[in-house]
């Protein structure tokens, strides 16, 4: 998967990729044959009927009537669309158009798929649906697939590895997991996860006590060799709105004020904000805790939320790097 942006790069070194486009420097190659799907489908089917459509790249082929009937046959049968096979392209709902694209690119019986934000035209529902078939077929075909999303929950779910974009660079490349739970810098720990993760700036004051005018904890014993270059330094913390819960006032817990309630039913997400020394006015962003959906917060209370130290996360306030790095290297 290419996460990223709009605008970003996903899709130029997609294209890039696919030969459609030539970079301005470095190599890059791809010996096998590739199926391209585009993000709309319409700019890609151009044949009255689903039959002719999924045909339409064999016939430069030049392989006999035979061979592309049969390939066309197991392309549409792939798809789930073999009945619909001389049903007029205007007649198919989104959905099916963007189906009828990858059976083309499938006829041609490619070794890499390419495919732009297929999704990004649909519905919600369908957009659901049609992610759940991709990945049921690109699982039963077993083709190396490279996809482009700017949504992180495409990504999420179907991808088993992910890297994300961002100004032409890609930031990390990981497991799905490993990019939430070990970020390797502020941007994707920002970009990674709904809500996304919290930012509070905070002062190193010994190799493992982190210091916020409102606050102060103590870390592992992991961190130590890393934040010896950081003692007296200002860096970012990170905590994700599930590594918050509300506690009781003690000098490791930060005070709050709920500024907002958002309740979904399944959870509830407060807006907070931390409470404001009196010399250090304006110090932090507000945040996002999950709370359990039956506890009663009401606009305005005060509350006081423990976070986890193993599940913090710091990074460098200028570069914006993980100050230890989880993630494997790519």
């Amino acid at each position: 998967m290419l996460l990223g942006n709009n605008g970003s790069g996903k899709s130029t070194l997609l294209k890039i990729l696919g030969g459609l486009l030539q970079p301005q420097a470095g190599e890059w190659s791809i010996e096998k044959p590739v199926g391209f799907v585009f993000q709309n489908p319409d700019h890609q089917l151009v044949m009255p009927t689903v039959g002719a459509d999924v045909a339409f790249g064999l016939v430069d082929e030049h392989l006999p009537l035979a061979e592309i009937r049969h390939r066309v046959d197991d392309a549409l049968a792939a798809i789930n669309l073999l009945d619909l096979k001389r049903r007029p392209i205007y007649a198919l709902s989104g959905g099916q158009k963007q189906r009828v694209a990858l059976g083309r690119a499938m006829a041609r019986n490619p070794q890499v798929f390419l495919m732009d934000e297929p999704l990004s035209n649909l519905d919600a529902k369908l957009r659901t649906e049609t992610r759940t078939q991709i990945v049921n077929l690109q699982r039963k075909l077993g083709i190396t697939t490279i996809y482009v999303t700017h949504d992180q929950t495409e990504a999420m779910t179907m991808g088993d590895r992910i890297a994300v974009m961002n100004a032409g660079q890609i930031q990390q490349v990981a497991r799905p997991l490993e990019l939430y739970n070990a970020p390797a810098n502020r941007f994707v720990a920002e970009f990674i996860g709904s809500p996304p993760m919290n930012f509070i700036p905070v002062q190193v004051k010994a190799p493992l006590l982190i210091q916020h005018p409102q606050f102060r904890i103590t870390l592992p014993e992991q961190w130590e060799s890393s934040l010896k270059a950081y003692d007296g330094r200002s860096i970012t913390l990170g905590i994700r709105p599930e590594h918050l819960s509300v506690s009781l006032p003690a000098p490791k817990n930060l005070p709050v004020q709920v500024e907002r309630v958002e309740a979904l039913g399944s959870e509830t997400y407060l807006m907070v904000s931390l409470s404001e020394a009196a010399d250090h006015p304006g110090i932090s962003p507000p945040l996002q805790v999950r709370i359990e959906p039956d506890r009663t917060v009401t606009i305005g209370e005060t509350l006081w939320l423990s976070l986890s130290p193993d599940k913090v996360h710091l990074f460098d306030t200028e570069t914006g790097e993980a100050i230890i790095s989880r993630a494997e290297p790519y």
